[in-house]
């Protein structure tokens, strides 16, 4: 974070040296006293001005997880709701990659939650295959949470299977293998997932 002091030099006659910051335009070395005294010392000024610094910091980190956070939000529901489509009739119906039961987009749970979800075969955590189209497929909510609850249990092995049948076992240990990968997910990608998965160009 660069200073917003004006870049000009110190004040006082023939002193090259760039201004201290809330030194009206001195340097530190020739600070008049009655200003010194109001400042403090050079020490008192490092830490103000590294406070400073750090606030700005803060703020613009938290505008930009903010925005990232939006972002991610409508990638996850745009990309969802293209995985659903992708794998349902005209009617709505989807066999769930798990379980192979059959639901329709519109079934509901006892709680009001639409039961077919967009199920990830490595976990959505996992940022370089969150919006990889090759491992996520519809299921159902109930697969979805044990997934989650066992990730070595049934559920998860006949996702895998599937998985090996459509692909081969060297591709799927490789997606199995980016969960070793650290990887961030950037405003930039966002933004590309949301504008290829937003139907008919619009969001």
């Amino acid at each position: 974070m660069y200073s917003t002091i004006k870049r000009k030099p110190c004040k006082f006659d023939g002193c090259t040296r760039m201004p201290t910051l809330g030194a009206d335009g001195y340097c530190y070395q020739h600070i008049p006293d009655e200003i010194k005294e109001k400042l403090g010392t050079r020490r008192d000024l490092q830490k103000k001005a590294k406070a400073a610094r750090n606030r700005v910091s803060n703020l613009l980190n938290k505008d930009s997880e903010a925005e990232k956070t939006k972002l991610l939000a409508m990638a996850d529901k745009l990309f969802g709701d293209f995985i659903k489509f992708r794998d349902s009739d005209l009617s709505g119906n989807i066999t769930c990659i798990c379980c192979g039961l059959p639901y329709n987009l519109k079934d509901k749970a006892a709680d009001g939650t639409y039961i077919v979800q967009p199920l990830h075969f490595v976990s959505r955590s996992v940022y370089g295959l969150r919006f990889d189209e090759r491992q996520v497929y519809a299921g159902c909510c109930f697969c979805n949470l044990q997934m989650h609850l066992h990730p070595t249990g049934k559920e998860v092995q006949a996702y895998q299977n599937k998985l090996i049948d459509k692909f081969g076992i060297v591709e799927v240990m490789r997606m199995v293998a980016q969960k070793r990968v650290v990887n961030k997910l950037t405003v930039q990608h966002l933004k590309e997932v949301i504008e290829k998965y937003k139907p008919n160009g619009q969001v």
